[in-house]
């Protein structure tokens, strides 16, 4: 008797061992789960690295070139100079083909009309 309670209480405690093995503080599953976490954490800190290069490289050409200047200001802020009309071509989401789309203004000069206002920008979706 003596030793089947003994046997009985030896699994109970191999139980418990294997329990908090798996599912306890500091467990298999909360180990794999934080390697996981630890993982997407690197990806993400290499893609802000790459984003943080090209935002360096950004601000150096904005610092040395007024044409780059000039060029994000026309695409970020909508400045346009005096004679120029700004044709904005958007790219369809709901087109069936891969065709190539321009995403970017394009900026034309054309002689100003006299006594009529500057008109704003018009967005056209692009079939």
């Amino acid at each position: 008797m003596k030793s089947r309670g003994f046997v009985m209480l030896l699994i109970l405690f191999t139980f418990i061992l294997i329990m908090t093995f798996f599912f306890g503080d500091g467990g298999i599953l909360e180990i794999i789960k934080t390697r996981s976490q630890i993982d997407d954490l690197k990806k993400n800190i290499t893609e802000l690295e790459k984003q943080k290069e090209l935002l360096i490289k950004d601000i150096k050409e904005l610092e040395t070139n007024p044409m780059a200047l000039e060029k994000k200001a026309r695409e970020k802020l909508w400045l346009m100079k005096k004679n120029e009309k700004v044709v904005v071509i958007v790219k369809d989401k709901n087109a069936k083909t891969e065709a190539p789309a321009l995403e970017k203004s394009v900026y034309k000069t054309e002689e100003p009309k006299k006594d009529t206002p500057t008109d704003p920008p018009v967005e056209t979706p692009q079939k």
